[in-house]
């Protein structure tokens, strides 16, 4: 008897929607019926359709238990975001933290700037490169960690 392959039904997949969700930080429960608002249901179809859910469930499993962005390939980036920030109390942090990230990543800029107008064999080009390096890692720390963390670089 041949076997007919019969497309996957969605509602069978799994989903990680909530799971993301808790390490946003994101409560569910917060605001008049949560669960039932437009942002949580459209969150969860695109969750339950979503095609990258093997990069998903490997994200979630690489990353520590509270992180401060969604990652890029979901579907839910915005919403999450959006939740996340709505959040009561959470939405002056989240923009302090997003605006050191912004921050830093204007001084690499600026760094590089300067790096193409030194020639390579002057000295400060070495501490410069040090200071970009120390920056980009501080960036990195950021984005992997709750938005409470306040920058914390050394210049």
């Amino acid at each position: 008897m041949t076997k007919i392959s019969s497309p996957k039904d969605p509602a069978r997949e799994p989903t990680y929607i909530h799971e993301m969700m808790q390490r946003l930080g994101i409560d569910p429960r917060e605001g008049a019926a949560a669960r039932l608002c437009m942002a949580h249901i459209t969150a969860f179809h695109r969750c339950q359709t979503c095609p990258a859910k093997k990069a998903c469930r490997e994200w979630l499993d690489a990353m520590p238990p509270s992180v401060a962005v969604a990652p890029g390939f979901c579907p839910n980036d915005d919403i999450l975001f959006e939740l996340r920030v709505n959040q009561p109390g959470y939405a002056s942090v989240a923009a302090d933290h997003l605006a050191c990230i912004a921050n830093l990543a204007r001084l690499v800029g600026e760094i590089d700037e300067l790096l193409l107008r030194k020639p390579n064999d002057d000295p400060l080009v070495g501490e410069l490169k040090s200071r970009k390096l120390r920056l980009c890692n501080e960036i990195q720390w950021l984005r992997r960690k709750p938005s409470q963390q306040a920058c914390h670089i050394d210049s």
